[in-house]
């Protein structure tokens, strides 16, 4: 008798540890999709300013800010730089991912990308 409740225990601790992991996860899946959204901005940026000048990146820092909590970041050798007309810009979005419900600090990835200047 003792032994049914122990392991129905241990069941329920197991069925809700499951749970939180995939709730966990799905929040996590949710933080890295919007990666592509952010680089779909940062593509728009570059072709309307002309490369990742100051205005863009100011731009880019505001959205970060407003829309992703201050999730992302660029690196790029032309950052602050305004480029020739069908010039290509190579970037890396640095976004800093938190997982939650468990103690694991926030994950840093990177992801790279690159768009076209449009502008004459």
């Amino acid at each position: 008798m003792q032994e049914q409740t122990i392991s129905e225990i241990v069941s329920w601790f197991i069925g809700l540890l499951l749970i939180f992991g995939m709730i966990s996860i799905a929040l996590f899946l949710y933080q890295f999709q919007d990666i592509n959204t952010y680089k779909q901005q940062i593509n728009y940026q570059i072709e309307r300013e002309g490369g990742l000048t100051k205005e863009a990146v100011k731009s880019l820092e505001k959205e970060s800010k407003d829309n992703y909590n201050g999730r992302y970041t660029i690196k790029s050798e032309k950052l602050n730089k305004k480029v020739p007309f069908g010039e290509k810009v190579d970037y890396t979005v640095v976004s800093k991912i938190t997982v939650y419900l468990f103690e694991i600090p926030d994950m840093k990835i990177e992801q790279s990308g690159s768009g076209v200047s449009q502008v004459r």
